[in-house]
């Protein structure tokens, strides 16, 4: 069972990767095809563009310089707010051994053939730390998560309502900019529901359970967001302190741009096509689909003096980005490596062995119905 449960993950990450390859593949051979992408012309492929392009980040190394800081500092916003999240629920975390468990998880989601998600290993070793507190820890990665991608919609909302993109001349970006929009109104509602009290005494949960397909994780999602349902305050501010680091993502896209080409779209765009490209996260496939997203937009909408962006241009800058969290990964790996190989074996054992923790986020466990009732 436990080998046919190995070839069975190790098939699934195959995928994801065939995913990835053949979507970055499509954007490179629809930039060359096209005759007009940053690396070909006319004629094809054209090495000479290449190292433009090198030249180009050679002379404009400050502008690459500035997008490294400013994604730097949007990940650690990140740890510091699954902090404030976890010592919510009363879990006794230090602030350093916080940004430890949250880097290892960074690390673990960079891993593109790996067995584990960054959030089940950061749960993982914070329950290893504190087994007490196992229901906790695995609430407050699930909030930060959800949060997250929620502050994402609101931000590109944000962007979009005072960019005036909603009534571009373009029909698709108009219908993609009211989807936002609705889908950012909704999680709203959606949210607010799960605040209220459950006064069918967790008979909601079960039948949310029910429904097919996503009935299970919408009923995790909403015990463990009930678990802060007696601390509104902190939500708020973990969803405003989330709203900085993705406009700091955007600015480090925005500075990569800079270093890399002579033309780019301005920077109010980058606040909401990279939120846009950044929802794509939801897809369980790593590299791919939000390069995929954000080259297709770079391209889509006109410049200032009516041309457009070269296509290939958003994959690019966004696989520089990739580079950067690479680049601050293998930073933190050195620690890791010399310094906690023992947590990070044994958080990769136990995390291959999921399913029970599948089951700490039902409303079965311990924060579920008692913590709803209460």
């Amino acid at each position: 069972m436990a080998k046919q449960k190995t070839v069975k993950q190790w098939a699934v990450q195959l995928l994801k990767v065939g995913i990835s390859a053949a979507i970055i593949g499509y954007l490179v051979w629809d930039s060359v095809r096209r005759g007009e992408g940053i690396f070909s012309d006319q004629h094809g492929f054209n090495p000479e563009k290449f190292w433009q392009l090198v030249h180009h980040a050679g002379q404009h190394w400050y502008h690459l310089i500035l997008a490294f800081v400013t994604a730097t500092s949007g990940v650690l916003i990140t740890f510091f707010r699954w902090w404030v999240l976890v010592r919510t629920v009363d879990v006794p975390l230090r602030l350093t051994e916080s940004f430890r468990f949250s880097f290892m998880g960074f690390l673990f989601n960079l891993a593109p053939m790996g067995l584990v998600g960054g959030d089940l290993a950061k749960a993982i070793l914070a329950a290893r730390r504190f087994p007490d507190h196992r229901p906790e820890t695995v609430a407050s990665v699930f909030v930060d998560r959800v949060l997250g991608l929620y502050a994402l919609f609101v931000v590109a909302s944000g962007a979009i309502l005072l960019t005036g993109l909603v009534s571009s001349s373009l029909p698709i970006l108009q219908n993609i900019c009211r989807l936002v929009l609705i889908v950012t109104v909704g999680a709203t509602l959606v949210l607010i529901a799960c605040w209220a009290p459950d006064v069918t005494g967790g008979n909601v949960i079960t039948l949310m359970e029910r429904v097919p397909i996503v009935g299970k994780l919408l009923a995790r999602f909403v015990t463990a967001f009930r678990a802060y349902r007696h601390h509104p305050w902190i939500l708020i501010t973990s969803v405003i302190m989330t709203c900085p680091v993705h406009l700091l993502f955007s600015v480090s896209i925005y500075f990569i741009g800079l270093g890399l080409f002579d033309r780019i779209q301005p920077l109010a765009r980058h606040f909401v096509f990279c939120p846009l490209a950044g929802v794509m996260q939801v897809i369980p496939v790593s590299i791919g689909p939000a390069e995929f997203v954000l080259d297709r937009l770079f391209v889509l909408m006109p410049l200032a003096d009516g041309t457009h962006m070269l296509p290939g241009q958003g994959l690019v800058t966004l696989l520089v980005y990739r580079v950067f969290s690479l680049v601050l990964a293998t930073t933190g790996l050195s620690y890791f490596f010399f310094f906690a190989r023992t947590d990070w074996q044994e958080a990769l054992r136990e995390a291959e062995e999921a399913e029970e923790w599948e089951k700490s986020a039902t409303p079965v466990s311990p924060v579920s119905k008692e913590a709803v009732r209460r």
